[in-house]
């Protein structure tokens, strides 16, 4: 069944809930992320903001990433949620996305350009996910998906890093103890779990949302997205996170957020920590790089700094 989105007027008042999940290791993207949402939304739609920090298991497999499945129940009191990853940055204002109709499906995601991976049939996918796997050290085994499935997700390459998640429809059809049987017999052969788990599920119920509310920086100039102000969302859901290298696609855009948040000390002392790093820049992005840095050198930010410092002086010092 093809679904495809629409959008219907929003009424002059509705809340939006909101749920994002991350761990200890997250917590300055999840503030950029969701200090540029705020930033983009029109705030008489986005009202409500749930954010669930805990310090979640290590594993491949946290209750981060359970939590998805489960979300039916743990927010029983809403009928759609729109929930997104934490590894983006907002460009636009997503509130409209939650008025479309949802018309039968168990959530609405964007599809990925897959040929942006140089992958152009199921095969290809296929090699990826054995190359991807030996990358981040997963061993698949008997469990793994078959060459069947992966034609699935060739087919339906929905990436779950923005869902708007029809929660009612979860509750009527029992969709959360389908995924947990699922996940029950595959668990470490998924190399992306709730991705994986979702698509395969949910096949043919999937709503099919406009790509702006899930754009890889790569995607910005290509016929799906000319402009970046074409886009609402920036996902970096590949290797180049922003905070990684100053380098990386929107980087910049990245760190002009981050040094608004109430980390922007700690992001500072780590751009500072990785200058030798930067050797690879070209001059064009070494002048930027220290362009911006020596734009937040101001008296006020200096002393907020040597403050910091101290604090982590008498902290490390106290814990001893």
């Amino acid at each position: 069944m093809e679904i495809s989105a629409s959008v219907t007027p929003p009424p002059p008042f509705q809340a939006i809930p909101i749920v994002v999940a991350f761990d200890n290791n997250y917590c300055i993207p999840a503030a950029v992320s969701l200090y540029s949402m705020l930033s983009c939304a029109k705030q008489e739609l986005v009202s409500q903001l749930f954010l669930r920090l805990n310090p979640f298991a290590k594993k491949r497999f946290s209750k981060m990433i359970l939590c998805r499945l489960l979300l039916a129940s743990i927010f029983s009191q809403y009928e759609k949620i729109i929930m997104f990853d934490v590894d983006t940055l907002f460009v636009g204002d997503i509130s409209e996305s939650f008025f479309i109709p949802m018309d039968g499906a168990y959530f609405g995601a964007t599809k990925e350009d897959l040929s942006l991976l140089g992958i152009h049939n199921a095969n290809d996918l296929f090699v990826s996910r054995l190359n991807w796997s030996r990358g981040m050290g997963v061993k698949l085994n008997h469990k793994s998906l078959s060459f069947q499935e992966v034609g699935i997700l060739y087919e339906n390459p929905f990436n779950a890093g923005f869902m708007l998640v029809n929660l009612a429809l979860w509750r009527e059809s029992h969709l959360e103890e389908k995924l947990i049987d699922f996940f029950k017999t595959r668990d470490e052969g998924l190399l992306l779990p709730e991705q994986d788990l979702f698509v395969l599920v949910c096949q043919g119920r999937i709503l099919e949302m406009p790509c702006k509310y899930n754009v890889h920086p790569r995607m910005v100039g290509t016929k799906m997205i000319p402009k970046k102000s074409d886009a609402c969302m920036l996902h970096f859901y590949a290797d180049e996170k922003p905070w990684k290298h100053f380098g990386y696609p929107y980087s910049k855009e990245w760190h002009q957020v981050a040094f608004k948040t109430s980390f922007e000390s700690l992001v500072f002392e780590d751009l500072v920590g990785k200058i030798e790093t930067f050797t690879e820049l070209n001059d064009h992005n070494k002048k930027s790089f220290f362009e911006f840095l020596n734009t937040r050198l101001n008296k006020k930010f200096l002393i907020q700094y040597v403050l910091f410092k101290v604090f982590k002086k008498l902290e490390s010092f106290c814990l001893r």
